[in-house]
């Protein structure tokens, strides 16, 4: 198997985290008159937490400008699950977050990690 992810295309640096999540989503619960409980589910979604470290500020600005783009869009990522296949579906991505901890390196500091999270539309 691959551990490859593609996010919009685009082949991701290797993640140095790499959480994948399945999400069970329901639409409701309720108890009968037995207490029995009767749910009503939904397909199940995926959430994908990533961090990556770097070793250039330009290495590390380029992948944040590319995550950057995606920010107002839906978009295809195809990742590596536990379930031992390469499972590909449509997600958006938030928050972006990064470190700095270095302002005297690079153009604009020396940033890492950088964080993410891709959630299943």
């Amino acid at each position: 198997m691959s551990n490859v992810l593609t996010v919009n295309g685009t082949i991701a640096p290797g993640p140095t985290v790499f959480n994948a999540t399945v999400n069970p989503q329901q639409k409701s619960a309720e108890r009968n008159g037995n207490g029995t409980l009767i749910r009503e589910t939904l397909p199940d979604k995926w959430s994908i937490d990533c961090e990556w470290e770097f070793g250039t500020p330009q290495e590390f600005y380029n992948w944040f400008n590319t995550l950057r783009t995606l920010t107002r869009i839906n978009f295809p990522v195809s990742f590596p699950a536990p379930s031992g296949v390469i499972e590909t579906a449509t997600f958006y991505i938030s928050p972006i977050s990064c470190t700095m901890i270095n302002f005297a390196v690079g153009a604009s500091g020396w940033w890492k990690p950088m964080k993410c999270s891709f959630v299943e539309v």
